[in-house]
């Protein structure tokens, strides 16, 4: 994530601020972050977005407040944490990965959506095109058509010959998806057999990789997805 980038989104938003919303409401503006796991890391993005609005003259508790929502680690309560953050009318929801964004979108055409790691913007419904987006969804791609084939192509690196490679698949991350569409495309034309071992959560990275060895995998690649903090 380009952290200035993504303050630059968020910034830009809360510098109409002052004259659109407070000259209205008499009221501090409201940013909304929807948590999908509290966690170390999740926390971490949470504290740069505020330092990077320190560093725009804009203080919590002050210019604006933040109130949260989380799944708690659980994908099926995203939505209903979501519909929980709308009904706290913030002026503008952070959603930190494309997982809570997908769910934000659901329950909100109107509230500006943020998201630092931006996935398939196009297929997933969010603008009809990367060049018009023409929604209330913005945020930054880290996801580069192209990549995850050279993924495929350093794991060989590190085993030369390598015929089956084991693919560790977070089937709740809609990053993910176009992913694996590429990898197991780049694994036909090389001949290669793609392996896939499906997450969810957790609990699920021991039984996956036990799977992979039985499968008699020589490498395993690792999508650029929530799979990559169990």
């Amino acid at each position: 994530m380009r952290r200035r980038e993504f303050i630059s989104l968020v910034g830009g938003v809360a510098a109409t601020w002052p004259l659109a919303v407070q000259a209205q409401t008499k009221k501090r503006p409201v940013v909304g972050w929807l948590w999908y796991s509290e966690t170390h890391l999740a926390a971490g993005y949470l504290q740069q977005l505020l330092k990077g609005l320190r560093e725009l003259g804009l203080i919590e508790g002050r210019d604006f407040d933040m109130v949260y929502s989380s799944a708690k680690f659980h994908v099926e309560r995203l939505p209903k944490a979501a519909e929980e953050l709308v009904q706290l009318n913030p002026n503008i929801i952070v959603a930190p990965a494309t997982i809570q964004a997908v769910a934000a979108k659901k329950a909100t055409d109107t509230i500006p959506i943020v998201v630092p790691v931006l996935a398939d913007p196009v297929g997933l419904g969010f603008v009809a095109s990367e060049a018009h987006p023409s929604s209330n969804v913005t945020g930054i791609a880290p996801y580069v058509e192209g990549l995850p084939s050279k993924q495929l192509e350093l794991a060989r690196a590190v085993v030369p010959g390598a015929t089956r490679i084991g693919l560790v698949d977070d089937v709740n991350d809609p990053k993910a998806h176009p992913q694996r569409r590429e990898i197991e495309a780049a694994g036909k034309e090389l001949e290669i057999k793609i392996v896939p071992a499906e997450v969810g959560n957790a609990n699920d990275i021991g039984s996956a990789y036990d799977a992979l060895a039985a499968a008699g995998v020589e490498v395993v690649v690792v999508e650029q997805s929530n799979a990559r903090r169990f």
